[in-house]
């Protein structure tokens, strides 16, 4: 056989390889239970367009390769360290995203998150409908518009650093402008935050709160994942 013919066909195998390696999917199944699908969500997630380090469409490629169901892009209001570079609304990076997360079949979800010093801390929106009338100084009208527009809101990290439960939150859920708190950010877990969940009826929250490339934080070589939010669906993401 021709050595020149041969070296273009092993060419060719290997950008086969390459292109199948770009499209795989791992699959990691959780049970359905008691007739609800169980779908698999990252909810606190960041790109350029806050403080995060890639493009929104890597993350929604990222999201759909590790197996994920829906992802939520919560890009901080307050805090865009690279708006000099990236020009745009707080909408933008979901509008990014939506296209390639429908070809993919996967949920992308519109979401911010509120970001002030403790003791208020950080706060997640999901299934927000404008980010962009969020951004106002006073914390509870910000919260207050997030609800609103019928938003999921979730109190983020709370820790020494950001703020623990104190009279501010007190406030807030006494005013129903929170209704979840992370109990598990990353790889760091609050079990404060899972009692106070137990305690007041809110919603435990895990989330991956990434900001670098998913693989820098989590080894998915090892059958390793992201941490994420089990979510029982019956009829759509937003009623389940």
């Amino acid at each position: 056989m021709n050595r020149k013919f041969l070296f273009f066909i092993v060419i060719g195998l290997v950008m086969l390889v390459n292109i199948q390696a770009q499209v795989y999917r791992k699959e990691f199944n959780v049970p359905d239970i008691n007739g609800f699908k169980t779908l698999k969500c990252d909810f606190h997630i960041h790109t350029i367009f806050s403080d995060g380090y890639v493009w929104p469409t890597v993350r929604a490629q990222e999201a759909w390769m590790e197996g994920l169901d829906a992802i939520a892009f919560t890009e901080h209001i307050e805090y865009r360290p690279f708006i000099k570079d990236v020009i745009s609304d707080h909408n933008r990076a979901f509008e990014i995203a939506r296209e390639l997360g429908q070809r993919s079949d996967l949920i992308v979800i519109r979401g911010t998150e509120i970001t002030r010093r403790k003791p208020m801390g950080h706060l997640n929106a999901i299934f927000t409908t404008d980010n962009n009338a969020i951004e106002i100084k006073d914390s509870v009208k910000a919260l207050t518009v997030a609800n609103q527009q019928k938003a999921f809101v979730f109190w983020n990290h709370p820790n020494d650093h950001y703020g623990k439960w104190s009279a501010v939150q007190d406030d807030f859920y006494e005013k129903g402008l929170f209704q979840g708190i992370e109990v598990v950010n990353s790889n760091t877990y609050y079990p404060d935050a899972q009692q106070w969940c137990m305690d007041k009826n809110l919603t435990m929250m895990g989330t991956s709160d990434v900001h670098d490339p998913i693989t820098f934080d989590y080894d998915l070589s090892r059958n390793g994942h992201r941490t994420i939010t089990l979510v029982l669906q019956k009829n759509g993401l937003r009623k389940a």
